[in-house]
C-alpha cells in the first residue's frame, strides 16, 4: 500500500482522506497537534506534528493548506510527486516553492464531502494515472490544460453556490405561493436529487424538452426566465468567478 503525506487538515483534506481510507497509508502533518490527532483518528491516519519544517524527500505529497500559508513552511528534500489543491496557485509557483520530481495541480469541489466531486487536473502527464487514482476516490476527474483551470474552477468550484442560490430562491417562491417551508424544501431537495440522476443520462436540452409542452406551464416559465435573462446572469456569474480563479 502506497503512502501519501497530507499537509493540512481542513474540510477538503478530510473528504479526500476519507475517500482514500484503506487504499493508502495516510500521514497528516501540520502545526496543531490536537487538530491533527482529532483529524486522523476516524480515518486511521498517522499524525505528524510539524511546527515549521516538513520532510518530503521521495514522498508523494498532497498539499491542502491555504494559498497564503504556502511560504510558512520549510519543505525539506525533494518529493516524488506534489499534488496541490491550492486555488489560484499555478504549477509555476509550486515549482519555485517546493522541490518535486513531478507536479499535479487539482481543483476538487465541495461535493467531495459526499464522494461526488468533479476534480480538474493538470500537470505532469507521467503521473496522470496516479492523480486519477487519488481524486477518483472523491468522485470523477477531468484532465485539462492549465490555461483552462480558471473557467473549470468557476464552473465546478464556484457553481455549487450558484445552484444553492437557485434552490433557495425556488424554496422561497414555493413559500410565497402558499407552501410551508418544510413542504417547499422537501420538493426542491428531492427535485435536485432526481434531476442530477437524469442529467447523467440525458443532455439538458432533452430534459427541458421532455417537460416543455407547447403553450404549457413549463413553456411559460421558460419564456419568463429568458425574458429576465437568467441565462445571461449565469454567464456573467461564471465569468466573474473565472476572473478571480
Amino acid at each position: 500500500m502506497k503512502t501519501l503525506l497530507v499537509i493540512g487538515y481542513g474540510k477538503m483534506a478530510k473528504a479526500i482522506c476519507e475517500g482514500l481510507k484503506g487504499k493508502f497509508q495516510i500521514q497528516v502533518c501540520g502545526r496543531d497537534s490536537k487538530k491533527i490527532e482529532d483529524f486522523c483518528l476516524p480515518i486511521q491516519a498517522t499524525p505528524k506534528y510539524t511546527p515549521q519544517e516538513i520532510e518530503i524527500d521521495n514522498q508523494e505529497v498532497l498539499l491542502c493548506i491555504k494559498p497564503y500559508a504556502l511560504h510558512s513552511f520549510q519543505f525539506l528534500g525533494e518529493a516524488k510527486c506534489l499534488y496541490s489543491i491550492l486555488n489560484a496557485t499555478p504549477l509555476e509557483t509550486l515549482q519555485k516553492t517546493i522541490k518535486s520530481q513531478h507536479y499535479i495541480r487539482a481543483m476538487p469541489n465541495v461535493c467531495a464531502s459526499v464522494g461526488k466531486s468533479i476534480t480538474s487536473l493538470c500537470g505532469d502527464k507521467s503521473y496522470k494515472n496516479e492523480a486519477f487514482e487519488i481524486f477518483n476516490a472523491i468522485g470523477g476527474c477531468i484532465w485539462l490544460e492549465e490555461t483552462l483551470f480558471p473557467i473549470a474552477t468557476a464552473l465546478s468550484g464556484c457553481s455549487p453556490a450558484f445552484l444553492a442560490l437557485i434552490a433557495e430562491s425556488m424554496i422561497d417562491s414555493g413559500v410565497t405561493n402558499g407552501l410551508t417551508r418544510e413542504q417547499a424544501t422537501k420538493i426542491v431537495k428531492t427535485l435536485f436529487d432526481g434531476f442530477g440522476t437524469l442529467l447523467q443520462a440525458q443532455h439538458p436540452t432533452l430534459l427541458k424538452e421532455s417537460v416543455m409542452s407547447p403553450g404549457g406551464s413549463t413553456a411559460q416559465g421558460i419564456a419568463s426566465l429568458e425574458k429576465n435573462a437568467l441565462r445571461n446572469a449565469l454567464f456573467e456569474a461564471i465569468l466573474a468567478s473565472k476572473n478571480f480563479a
